[in-house]
């Protein structure tokens, strides 16, 4: 069974905050960073909000980060499918 996801997002005083991304458990600073490169620690004025288990559908006014979404599908093996699918809807 797939280990359970964390997600984070930044916050900052304004309200540019849209994305929801994806911790990355391993690799380059796992624990601390997004599946797509985003750092997910703390800088002076933005400091990430993590969200312990990742939910199944983000919290209002956020939208999922659609490169960490594609590479967890990777990961857990569902990309493939998920591409079959996609190819085959009109």
């Amino acid at each position: 069974m797939a280990e359970r996801a964390r997600a984070f997002y930044r916050s900052y005083r304004s309200r540019r905050v849209t994305r929801l991304h994806i911790m990355r458990e391993d690799g380059k600073f796992p624990g601390r960073s997004a599946e797509c490169g985003v750092g997910g620690w703390g800088v002076r004025r933005s400091e990430p909000i993590i969200v312990d288990p990742m939910p199944s559908v983000p919290p209002a006014g956020l939208s999922w980060c659609p490169a960490c979404v594609g590479r967890l599908a990777e990961r857990r093996g569902v990309l493939a499918g998920w591409a079959a699918e996609l190819a085959g809807a009109r």
